[in-house]
């Protein structure tokens, strides 16, 4: 990775509601505060970045928009990377994924992480 500092990386592990907000409120969080976010997809969360799959979550009790906070990632040049074996795993195509998904190996997403200074899980 050239850039000045280093990244922050965010995972998300797991498909459920919960995770896949936690997970959007924090990188949006730190796309705010001026971090280079990073959210890495596992396999078992890549159902969330497929298309229609957020607009799901909108209106739940408490919770912000979760679209909000994916365009507010991308907007503030955070990147959003699904390990591409989450694909296959659950018969994604790549064109029913989000606008704005990178899809790519997790050895690639290691080199894109080199560095990270924080890492969150969810």
């Amino acid at each position: 990775m050239t850039d000045e500092f280093p990244p922050m990386v965010i995972i998300c592990n797991h498909g459920d509601d919960q995770s896949v907000m936690a997970a959007l409120v924090m990188g949006a969080a730190a796309a705010a505060t001026g971090e280079k976010v990073l959210m890495f997809y596992q396999p078992g969360a890549a159902k969330a970045l497929v298309k229609g799959e957020l607009e799901k979550l909108q209106g739940s009790k408490g919770q912000p928009d979760p679209i909000d906070l994916y365009d507010s990632i991308l907007t503030l040049d955070g990147r959003f990377i699904l390990c591409e074996l989450g694909l296959p795993i659950h018969d994604i195509k790549e064109e029913e994924l989000r606008e704005g998904v990178e899809v790519m190996m997790a050895s690639s997403f290691l080199f894109e992480a080199e560095g990270a200074h924080l890492t969150f899980s969810y």
